[in-house]
């Protein structure tokens, strides 16, 4: 395990629909979980905190702004990749379309479509978690 800090982001809909990014193959690079289904999002910089770095990741990948304040941790878990991984839920509107700036593709699923993913970063737990708390 490595001591990385990570910050994934649940970035939901009002329909209750959840975006979800297909990484791509690593054009050549070893990445963790090629041509996977994930949560977005990344390290946490050093001297950023993870909330920061969610909405930075954001961002990034998809030119999506939220909202500090109505981005709440829900949970944390360990993987492979980080010794702390802080899950984020951020709401968005209805209309947020994400511009794709990092990865294969992306989509809005339901949870139960994501259910039924294989997901890198051991991101099932979010997904049990997720489930538990509905």
């Amino acid at each position: 395990m490595t001591n990385a800090v990570s910050a994934t982001v649940v970035l939901q809909k009002p329909d209750g629909t959840i975006l979800m990014q297909l990484r791509d193959d690593g054009g050549g690079n070893r990445i963790p979980f090629p041509n996977m289904w994930n949560f977005p999002g990344g390290a946490v910089e050093p001297n950023e905190q993870p909330v920061d770095a969610a909405i930075r990741e954001i961002a990034e990948e998809f030119e999506i702004a939220i909202n500090r304040a109505d981005c709440k941790e829900i949970w944390s878990y360990t993987h492979e990749h980080a010794s702390r991984d802080h899950i984020f839920l951020c709401p968005v509107p209805a209309d947020t379309v994400p511009i794709m700036h990092e990865g294969a593709d992306w989509a809005w699923m339901t949870l139960a479509q994501i259910a039924d993913l294989e997901l890198g970063f051991d991101q099932k737990k979010i997904v049990l978690y997720l489930i538990e708390v509905k």
